[in-house]
C-alpha cells in the first residue's frame, strides 16, 4: 500500500478502519466496490493496478535490487518505539541495520549552523558511547551522523525521500558509511520518493520515535527541529539542549527549552551522566568547573539564602532576565545549583 500515491499514514490509518485490513482493502479495489467512493480516484486506479501479480512481482525485484528490506508493523523486528508515535508507519524500508531505539539519542539542529556548532555535535556525538539518530540534512544532522561514524557507534538516518536515494547529494560518503558501518538509512516512503519539502516535516516525528532523548545543538525557534521537539516532548522523551549566546537566532529554540525544563548540555558527558553511563574513568578525568564571575557569585550568594526563580534573581539584582538564566545554566552546568519544583534554584 505504500507505493500508492497519496497513501500517507492517516489514510492508511483510514482505509484499514473502513476495511478491516489491506487485504479486504484491495478486494474491494479490484471488484469496484462502492465503498471506495471518497478516495481519491489515482489512489484507487493504483489499488487495482497492485492486485496484479506482475506488478507485485515488480516491486519485489526493485527491492532485491536495491536492497532495500521491508518492515511493517507486524514484523517482530518493527521498532516498538515507533508505535507510540501519532499515526506511527504502517511500513518502514530499511537499507542497513536500524539501532537499539532504547538506547539511541537523537540529535537535530539547523542546516545553517556555525562552525563551533558543527564541531561541538561531532564531538558530543563521538563521544557519547550511545546510538545516534538524525536527519542526514546538512550542518547539525551531517555532524552528528559523522561523529558516530568516527567512533563506530551505529547511527540511524531517517530520510524525507525513499531510502534508495541520497539527500542531499553531498552526504553520499555519509550515506554508504553509514550502511557499510552496521547502521541504516530509513523511511516510510517507498523507493524512489522525491525528497519534497512537506515530507521533511512529517518524518522528524519518527527521529524522535526512534530514541529515547533528543538533543538539540542550534536552532531558531520556529523550523523543523521545533516540529521534531514538539513530537518528543508529545512522547514524553528526554529533552537536552546545548546553550547558546542569546544574541544569536540559533540559540532561541535550545535556551528557551532550557528555560522550560530541558537538561542543559555541554559535551556527551551530560548526557552519559543524566542516564547514569559514565564511567569512573570520565568521573575521574572530569575538568574542574570554571571559576565563578561576579554575577554567579552573588546569584549564588542569593541562592545560598532561599531558594528563588530566575524572575526574583532578576528582581534582586537588576540584571535582565536573559543574563540571570545563562548565568543559572552554567551554575546548573558546573553541579553549583540545582533546578527545583515551581520553576525555582536552589543550593
Amino acid at each position: 500500500m505504500a507505493y500508492l500515491p497519496g497513501m500517507g499514514a492517516k489514510t492508511f490509518y483510514q482505509i484499514i478502519k473502513t476495511f478491516g485490513c489491506a487485504a479486504n482493502f484491495f478486494d474491494a479495489a479490484y471488484n469496484n466496490s462502492p465503498m471506495l467512493r471518497g478516495l481519491q480516484p489515482e489512489l484507487v486506479s493504483a489499488a487495482r493496478a497492485a492486485c496484479s501479480k506482475s506488478r507485485v512481482t515488480e516491486i519485489l525485484c526493485e527491492l532485491a535490487e536495491k536492497r532495500v528490506s521491508v518492515i511493517t508493523r507486524l514484523c517482530e523486528d518493527y521498532p516498538a518505539p515507533l508505535l507510540r508515535i501519532p499515526w506511527s508507519p504502517a511500513v518502514l524500508f530499511v537499507k542497513g541495520r536500524l539501532c537499539d531505539a532504547r538506547r539511541a539519542i537523537g540529535i537535530v539542529g539547523t542546516r545553517r549552523c556555525t562552525r563551533r556548532g558543527y564541531e561541538l555535535t561531532h564531538n558530543i556525538s563521538s563521544c557519547l558511547g550511545m546510538p545516534v539518530v538524525s536527519g542526514l540534512a546538512r550542518g547539525i544532522d551531517t555532524a552528528a551522523h559523522t561523529g558516530a561514524l568516527k567512533a563506530n557507534q551505529p547511527t540511524t538516518a531517517v530520510l524525507g525521500c525513499g531510502a534508495d536515494i541520497v539527500y542531499p547529494p553531498e552526504n553520499t560518503d555519509v550515506y554508504q558509511s553509514i550502511i557499510e558501518n552496521n547502521g541504516a538509512v530509513v523511511s516510510e516512503l517507498p523507493p524512489g520518493a522525491a525528497p519534497f519539502a512537506a515530507n521533511f516535516p512529517v518524518r522528524n516525528r519518527i527521529i524522535a520515535g526512534l530514541a529515547r532523548g533528543l538533543l538539540v545543538v542550534e536552532s531558531e525557534e520556529i523550523g523543523g527541529t521545533a516540529i521534531t521537539v514538539s513530537n518528543a516532548i508529545g512522547l514524553g522523551i528526554d529533552i537536552f539542549a546545548v546553550p547558546g549566546p542569546p544574541y544569536i537566532a540559533n540559540s532561541a529554540l535550545p535556551n528557551m527549552l532550557i528555560a522550560n525544563g530541558a537538561v542543559p548540555v555541554l559535551g556527551a558527558a551530560d548526557i552519559k551522566r543524566h542516564y547514569g553511563e559514565e564511567s569512573r574513568a570520565e568521573r575521574k578525568n572530569a575538568a574542574p568547573p570554571p571559576p565563578l564571575d561576579l554575577l554567579q557569585s552573588r546569584i549564588l550568594e542569593l541562592l545560598k539564602n532561599e531558594d528563588r526563580s530566575a524572575q526574583a534573581i532578576s528582581d534582586l539584582t537588576g540584571m535582565p532576565a536573559e543574563q540571570i538564566s545563562a548565568a543559572l545554566t552554567m551554575l546548573e552546568l558546573s553541579g553549583a545549583v540545582r533546578r527545583i519544583a515551581g520553576g525555582k534554584y536552589g543550593v
